[in-house]
């Protein structure tokens, strides 16, 4: 097994098990690597500590919790992140971040948040299974974010906050999307522009969020899931394209865009579930 096959291991392992006591020894075997070899195998590769890195994926998923899910008490989210007390929750929080829990909870800074994840991961190799499908033009609702990749939960968190006024989030059939416009690598931040929507059965009246009116295209369309984190959406992004090339299709006209399946503040990022669409003719 070659040391990133190790390194995959151990962190899928952690994503899955975020809840648990996360020994140290267990995590060795897991690696097939003594303790001190280990732990310096871990950090030589991603650039933080074995620790750290747990640490950091449990105060991840509690920013979501707090970002997206108002109704839960910030001791909760504390006990949820493994940590005994609010107390030495909202230290850590903001030793991280810069922010207290409950400053998050009402503006989050997004651009502090985002550096820091700024460590290396070994890639998920994903399956390339895609698949064609035949879809209906569908109505939607969108808010449009332009600027920095960093900020779009900002928006995403304010079209939520719309769904959930018109009661639209608690509807069984209710989808959300995610539509961008231009690749977020080769635009500048000022022209990158990112439109969160989600399905309508009618037209939305004017709005003070900004909300607008659209629909997704009717078409023949690929389709390629992607399972685990949203940070790693490129790289089955680049499996379509890829896939796209050896085909004797056209491209329709209209974005490459992604159905969220679920959401990050409902479950684990490992589990994740993510539809990527690309218009054919």
């Amino acid at each position: 097994m070659s040391t990133e096959d190790k390194i995959k291991k151990v962190c899928a392992y952690i994503q899955e098990h975020l809840d648990d006591h996360l020994n140290v020894d267990l995590l060795c075997e897991i690696a097939h690597l003594s303790k001190f070899h280990f732990h310096r195998v871990f950090s030589a590769y991603t650039g933080i500590t074995l620790i750290k890195f747990i640490q950091l994926s449990r105060l991840k998923r509690a920013s979501y919790h707090l970002a997206f899910e108002h109704q839960l008490k910030i001791v909760d989210i504390a006990y949820l992140a493994g940590f005994d007390s609010h107390e030495s929750f909202s230290r850590s929080f903001k030793r991280c971040f810069g922010q207290t829990p409950s400053c998050f909870r009402v503006k989050p800074n997004w651009f502090i948040w985002h550096q820091q994840f700024n460590f290396v991961l070994p890639k998920i190799e994903n399956i390339m299974n895609v698949s064609i499908i035949e879809k209906p033009c569908e109505k939607i609702a969108y808010l449009r974010h332009q600027g920095s990749p960093l900020l779009i939960l900002e928006s995403a968190a304010k079209f939520i906050e719309w769904r959930k006024s018109e009661g639209l989030a608690v509807q069984q059939d209710a989808k959300m999307y995610g539509i961008p416009h231009s690749d977020p690598q080769l635009t500048p931040d000022a022209d990158f522009i990112f439109d969160i929507a989600g399905n309508v059965v009618k037209e939305v009246p004017e709005n003070q969020f900004g909300v607008k009116n659209s629909e997704l295209p009717a078409g023949k369309y690929a389709v390629i899931r992607h399972i685990g984190s949203h940070d790693r959406l490129n790289d089955s992004v680049l499996l379509l394209r890829k896939w796209f090339t050896e085909q004797s299709y056209e491209l329709g006209n209209f974005p490459m865009y992604f159905q969220y399946l679920n959401f990050i503040s409902e479950v684990d990022e490992h589990e994740l579930m993510t539809d990527i669409f690309l218009l054919l003719k």
